[in-house]
């Protein structure tokens, strides 16, 4: 089906691949898409033929634009949006409890839900021309998960994830490097598939327990949301008329005018 070609799954020697293949919308993610992620994690759950994966977009022009706003405007209730926005967090905690290592090879745009997904792999690598935002505050008016914050701050700490989100505004390969956002910035786009091939192939030649029990002690160690007083924000937030007023004015190009209410 054509739906399924925008998220390309396969497998050589021990190593999974993901693309993800829809360029004309910056890789941003539909439902489907999410679920064919999910579907994978599941699989590889289910066996010990996939040792290490990699994740990229399969253009250099975007990793992911993080979930496609189109996808909100079709939901009419808070409920609804909520739904998605639970249903979408699942599959990222079934992206990052996978008992093998997950390595983002990024390029290009890495934008909310896309720079989300690549804080729920265990290894970040980008080329030179990615960047990197959180634009909730500019484009959806909405918040993050109490997952994707505990995620990001046990990555990059309390200064700067304040600083993405209050700012809004994209970061280059360099600075995501310097706070800790990713782990290596390579020379050049295309040594950037190559490199998480390295990182793959090294990764699979050590014990495999050993790598789970190093998984699984950093996710103890993390600190954890209160995750009743995230979702209450997240409510009020999705219930706003900011939250529709920046769909609407996304799906019409104009810029929102938001007022805290």
């Amino acid at each position: 089906m054509q739906l399924r070609e925008e998220l390309v799954f396969h497998t050589s020697e021990g190593i999974g691949q993901i693309l993800f293949n829809r360029p004309h919308k910056l890789q941003a993610f539909t439902r489907t898409m999410y679920e064919r992620l999910l579907e994978i994690c599941q699989e590889i759950q289910k066996t010990e033929r996939v040792r290490a994966l990699v994740l990229m977009g399969a253009t250099e022009v975007a990793f992911s634009a993080g979930t496609d706003i189109a996808e909100f405007a079709e939901l009419e209730t808070v409920e609804d949006v909520l739904a998605l926005e639970d249903f979408t967090d699942s599959v990222l905690d079934a992206l990052e409890r996978l008992p093998i290592p997950t390595i983002a090879a990024i390029a290009g745009v890495c934008s909310g839900g896309g720079l989300n997904l690549a804080a729920a792999c265990d290894i970040r690598i980008a080329a030179p021309n990615a960047r990197f935002s959180l634009p909730y505050g500019r484009t959806m008016a909405n918040s993050l998960s109490a997952g994707s914050f505990e995620r990001l701050h046990a990555l990059i700490g309390a200064a700067h994830l304040r600083r993405l989100m209050f700012e809004g505004q994209p970061i280059d390969a360099a600075r995501a490097l310097t706070i800790g956002l990713v782990d290596e910035v390579v020379n050049d786009v295309g040594a950037l598939e190559g490199k998480a091939g390295y990182i793959a192939r090294l990764s699979i030649s050590q014990a495999p327990l050993t790598l789970r029990a190093t998984k699984e002690a950093l996710l103890s160690l993390r600190s954890k949301v209160d995750r009743a007083k995230v979702r209450e924000w997240q409510e009020r937030c999705y219930a706003s008329a900011d939250f529709r007023e920046a769909i609407d004015a996304f799906l019409n190009k104009r810029t929102p005018h938001l007022h805290g209410r």
